[in-house]
This record gives structure tokens, sequence and C-alpha cells, in this order.
């Protein structure tokens, strides 16, 4: 049962009755434990035997596709070098759809495969400022979408390169993703006492308040297209490096995701295992019995 103690938290305790004597009336003996704490590490036992299994259902079906998508994606070359001076416009609008529905399936492939293992860094030290450009420069942005990259070139950290560009990569495609009829995309960052935060501030749709604590739950996903894993994978990267991602947003004014690191791990080797550790779990209560490289 719930009860509310005297500072105002709720906490879950299990109560053990039995019949007495007190002062030669019968009366119930109420014995109250406190087992707040042991729910909550039940529930997050069942929810890590839960991903496990989906991590093993994750890494099946990631090996099962990328062989297919090869193939199409060699076919397509083929075809093309076949027909090359003889594709009218229409043919090459089929082949374009064709390519970037590969890309779109084997970005899924790799969230299924990334989600079915440990997160392993390699750390260097790198300016946020040259990671935005970077992602930037890759993505393709709509031109009914103005986006202002003010984080600071002085600010430095020591990341995965690859991985970090994966988190902001994904963040400012959902940021354009929730900017259909255009908008703004300002990307800032601060640092101080120690850690530096970036911030994804879009001028979107918003997010409704029930999903806000759902977001980063794996398969959770109020998209017509995706699986789900994308923003799941984002916070474990973000966390494997010693940081966190926050999201706040409102429904018809925008989004903002800040991405919170620290300038130099405690842990310069990083990776999920140490942090995980560091907060006294383990990564065998996470992952499959088994891993695939």
């Amino acid at each position: 049962m719930k009860v509310l103690t005297k500072d105002g938290r709720e906490i879950f305790v299990e109560v053990n009755s039995t019949l007495i004597e007190y002062e030669n009336k019968p009366a119930i003996l109420a014995v109250m434990r406190d087992v707040t704490e042991r729910l909550r590490m039940q529930k997050e036992l069942e929810n890590a035997q839960r991903l496990a299994t989906i991590g093993e259902l994750a890494a099946s079906i990631g090996h099962d596709l990328r062989n297919p998508l090869t193939g199409i994606s060699g076919a397509v070359y083929y075809l093309k070098m076949k027909l090359a001076g003889k594709m009218d416009a229409k043919i090459r609008e089929m082949f374009e759809i064709i390519e970037n529905d590969v890309k779109y399936a084997n970005r899924i492939v790799n969230d299924l495969l990334d989600f079915s293992r440990e997160i392993k860094l390699k750390p260097s030290k790198m300016s946020i400022s040259k990671i935005v450009n970077e992602v930037l420069s890759e993505t393709k942005i709509p031109t009914n979408v103005k986006v202002i990259n003010a984080a600071e070139e002085a600010h430095v950290a020591i990341l995965d390169e690859c991985k970090m560009k994966r988190v902001f990569h994904n963040i400012v495609r959902n940021a354009i993703q929730a900017m259909p009829k255009g908008g703004t995309l300002k990307i800032t960052s601060k640092k101080s006492r120690g850690l530096i935060k970036i911030s994804f501030q879009d001028t979107g749709v918003g997010i409704p308040k029930k999903h806000l604590d759902k977001i980063f739950t794996p398969l959770f996903t109020t998209k017509a297209k995706g699986v789900g894993l994308g923003l799941s994978i984002c916070k474990r990267i973000v966390e494997a490096h010693g940081g966190r991602i926050t999201v706040q947003s409102k429904v018809g004014e925008g989004t903002c995701f800040t991405v919170i690191l620290p300038v130099e791990p405690k842990k310069v080797e990083g990776g999920e295992e140490s942090w995980m550790k560091s907060r006294g779990y383990s990564l065998s209560m996470m992952m499959p019995a088994y891993v695939e490289s």
C-alpha cells in the first residue's frame, strides 16, 4: 500500500498484522515495512530483462536485413552503370527513391544493431562547434528552415566524435521534421563548472506533455516511420560519456533538447560499462546474453 510520510514523500509499505491482547482487550498489532526501494529495483530488473529480450531480437533482425539491403544497393549501382546515358528523368527519380529508402532502412538496421551492443567510446579532444558544423553540412536542410549555429568554437570536450555526431544528427533531424511548415533551429553552447551544455531549440510543433516522459524509452515513437530507438540510443551514448540529455517542450511553440557533457570525464576510457558500474548497475542486466561484433 502507498502512504504519505511526514515530510510529504510517498512510499510503498508492506503491512503484517496479528491479533494480540492489549490492556486485557483484543487488539491488532500492525508492522509496516518500507518496500519502496525493493519495488523500484524489481521494476528496474523487469525492464532490464525486457530490454535484453528486445536486444537479442534486434541483433538477429539487424544482421538478417543487412545482407538484402547490400544486394539492393549493388543491383542499383550495376543498373545505373549499364543505363548510363540512357536514363530519362523518371528512371533517375525511381533510382533516387530506391537509394533513399535503402539509406533509411540501413539507418534502422544500424539502430537495431547498436541497441543490442554495449556502447564503447574512443574519446579525443574535440570542439563542439566543429562537430555541429559537420553535422549541419551532412544534413539536408529545407529552404524554409533557418539554422543558427551559435555553439562556441572554444568549447572543447573529451568525447567520441563519431558517436556524438550521431546524437547531434538525430536531434537535428528530429527538429527539422518537427517544422514541416518551416521555422528556426538555434544551436548554442555554454560552459560552466566543468560541464558543457549544448542546446538545440526549434520552433516546431512541440511534443505533448504525455509523451515527454516516454521520449527516451526504447521502441516509443509517434512517427509513422521508424522503430523508436534513435533517442534511446542517443541517451545511452550521452550517459556513456558521463553526461545526460534533457528535453523541454511546449505544443505549438517548440522543443529544446539539451546535451550536458563533462569537459573531462572521470573515466577517460569512457564506455557504457564504466558509466553503469559507477551507478551500481551491471551491463549484463541490460544486454543480451551474447553480443555480436
